[in-house]
């Protein structure tokens, strides 16, 4: 029986050891996109907000703070976007095969 329940263990172990791999994969990946995508819309946010604004004041005859105002605006919308894109990517259960597995065998052990 121990040696029964050592080699469940050592299987689940290393499902457990195969989808922390891949898991890491994926959170690696999303906290990089979430980082590239917050620098390159600071830098492009920094350089086209400079030519927004001027043409708005310039192009449209607006006034200083209510050209200020809506680049405000338009900033917040986009970065919600590609936060919410990289939150979606760090989201979701993690080690699905290695828990479904361990139930299995938890019941299978117990009867139930």
């Amino acid at each position: 029986m121990a040696l029964l329940l050592a080699s469940l263990l050592d299987v689940h172990l290393r499902m457990a050891l195969q989808e922390v791999s891949r898991e890491r994969r994926r959170l690696i990946g999303g906290v990089l996109l979430l980082g590239m995508g917050l620098g390159l819309l600071a830098t492009s946010f920094l350089l086209a907000s400079g030519a927004i604004l001027i043409w708005l004041v310039r192009g449209l005859g607006w006034g200083l703070i209510p050209a200020l105002l809506a680049m405000g605006v338009l900033d917040l919308v986009l970065a919600a976007i590609l936060l919410r894109v990289g939150g979606v990517l760090l989201r979701g259960p993690y080690l699905v095969k290695t828990r479904a597995g361990l139930t299995k065998a938890t019941r299978l052990i117990v009867g139930r």
